[in-house]
């Protein structure tokens, strides 16, 4: 057994205390027509570890979900992705480690049923599923060095109908399964 470093006075050495951060969250205002009632918007959140976070930007994860809520099917070029699902940009987020590889080739893929594989998915390969197969066959402890586990949770209503909340979580445990 290996002596602790001299650095380590007592335990424990990590802490439960969170670290709580608030942003007003701000709507567009819904477009109203004035011979019918206010049209229902879509809304979501997206609550993921850091693994996720460490490979897709804040604007591409909406962009995924907004395009997987809207039923797109199939493969898409990432450098034609914002013809189908245009966002916005919107407050600055903390961004995670491969921010500067922005890549602009490749597919995205929409091929899962479930919101949380879906981003996943695309988190670590998209439509080349050999990257995806190798990304996510590398055993314990090695993984570690080539990503980081992901847990995503999605939740989205409409306005208007916010006693109808649907959540779908997909976290370490069943990414093989659904994948």
């Amino acid at each position: 057994m290996r002596l602790p470093p001299s650095a380590f006075k007592t335990p424990p050495y990590v802490t439960a205390t969170p670290v709580v951060t608030h942003h007003k969250l701000s709507f567009l205002p819904l477009p109203v027509s004035p011979a019918s009632k206010p049209s229902l918007t879509l809304r979501f959140i997206v609550l993921a570890t850091d693994g996720l976070w460490d490979q897709l930007t804040s604007e591409e994860v909406v962009a995924l979900v907004g395009g997987h809520l809207k039923g797109l099917k199939g493969h898409i070029r990432k450098s034609t992705f914002h013809n189908f699902v245009p966002t916005s940009t919107g407050t600055p987020t903390v961004e995670g480690k491969n921010k500067k590889r922005l890549v602009k080739e490749g597919v995205w893929a929409f091929v899962d049923d479930n919101v949380s594989s879906h981003l996943i998915r695309n988190a670590f390969g998209g439509g080349d599923e050999n990257l995806l197969r190798r990304l996510l066959s590398i055993p314990a402890p090695y993984a570690r060095s080539y990503r980081d586990d992901v847990t995503v949770t999605v939740v989205w209503w409409e306005d208007g109908r916010e006693g109808n909340v649907k959540a779908e979580n997909l976290g370490p445990e069943k990414t093989k399964a659904k994948l």
